[in-house]
């Protein structure tokens, strides 16, 4: 009994083609050609016909969007938050217009001659993340909410002895990485920094002040680079300036680079919303943004189809695409490729109507499933 494994495939396409040898294609080109018809062509041209199946993850309480593989997709618009029915949106327009972006103003302060730093409460709270921002009208500090990285924290002196404070705090425990390109500290998340050779240091978190002690010594002149993030519902503010912002409670710091003129007014904006159980999910951008904002865990359940991985000859010859009947589909697809660049029209026409076949062969599956089934209106 055939096995339609990778090497098959390769096999029966070399056939197909005429290139028995690696002198006329190497195998490398050849599982290039199959590749492509198996994971990029084949999906679009069969969808989920071939590949439906369930997608599932859940939330968490004050996150809205959830980035998903690019290799998703779907046309099967039912989606469920704990069992209750999400209308599912794939237009954004439609969906803002009916979950509307509307920001609140607030005065907040006045400038008082100095840069700062200005600190309050948002009026309303929580905060949707990348949407708030606060200026004097000249000056504007955005929200990023995103991890730091790269951040030159210190400057090697040719000893091994460094400290300083972060530009943005609180630090999220665990999250700290300092280096020198050479030695690497990592965050315990319980304030103390080890590092990849032997060096030792500490973070204070909701400061910013950091030590580090190098197992050797730094090289005068390199770069001490540290990555991090902040606190679930905490981001940074950046522009013309610093600070930081808490998505959850509202609380903001402000420092601009420029004095704030005595008696200016500071003005903040920002999109508030109100936590439930989402009732709506875009998908759009390889995202979902849901809509209310979740409130705690909820599990998401839908169905769609994934692009298939990729099969790889030289690790593995032996092995199967997802479903063994699309094995002579796959080397006749690859097939109509090859034919396609050698400009073989007529071995292209000629081969077409067996590839159709096989593509019936690998629908058999789904048909079978299906027959039976009796149509239900989504309505």
């Amino acid at each position: 009994m055939v096995v339609w494994n990778l090497q098959q495939i390769m096999t029966k396409t070399r056939q197909l083609t005429g290139t028995p040898s690696q002198d006329q294609m190497s195998d490398a080109i050849l599982t290039d050609y199959i590749n492509t018809f198996y994971v990029f062509t084949m999906p679009f041209e069969l969808k989920e016909q071939i590949n439906l199946q369930p997608f599932n993850f859940t939330t968490v309480a004050n996150q809205d969007v959830y980035p998903v593989s690019a290799a998703f997709q779907t046309n099967e618009p039912m989606a469920y938050a704990n069992g209750f029915p999400l209308v599912f949106y794939q237009d954004r327009d439609v969906f803002y217009q009916d979950w509307p972006q509307q920001y609140t103003q607030d005065q907040v302060d006045t400038g008082d001659g100095t840069v700062g730093p200005y600190t309050g409460t948002t009026q309303a709270s929580p905060v949707i993340v990348g949407t708030y921002f606060i200026t004097d009208g000249t000056q504007v500090l955005s929200d990023a909410g995103t991890p730091i990285t790269n951040e030159d924290i210190s400057t090697g002196t040719g000893g091994v002895a460094y400290n300083g404070i972060l530009a943005h705090f609180p630090i999220e425990p665990g999250s700290l990485q300092i280096t020198d390109s050479v030695e690497t500290f990592s965050d315990n998340g319980l304030g103390v920094l080890n590092g990849s050779l032997g060096g030792t240091g500490t973070i204070v978190y909701a400061t910013g002040v950091w030590t580090a002690t190098f197992n050797s010594a730094v090289t005068a002149g390199q770069d001490i680079l540290a990555d991090y993030g902040f606190p679930p519902g905490s981001g940074i503010l950046s522009g013309d300036g610093s600070g930081t912002i808490n998505y959850v409670t509202g609380a903001f710091s402000a420092t601009f680079n420029t004095a704030v003129t005595t008696g200016t007014l500071i003005y903040d904006n920002y999109q508030a919303y109100q936590p439930a159980r989402p009732q709506g999910v875009l998908f759009y951008n390889n995202e979902f943004t849901f809509r209310p904002i979740p409130n705690q865990v909820y599990q998401i359940t839908m169905q769609g189809f994934i692009t298939q991985i990729a099969l790889d000859a030289q690790s593995n010859p032996n092995q199967l695409p997802l479903q063994t009947e699309w094995g002579q589909l796959i080397a006749y697809g690859a097939a109509l490729d090859i034919f396609a660049d050698r400009s073989d029209i007529g071995a292209y026409n000629n081969f077409f109507p067996i590839f159709k076949r096989y593509e019936n062969v690998a629908l058999g599956r789904f048909v079978e499933n299906y027959e039976n089934a009796q149509s239900v209106p989504r309505f």
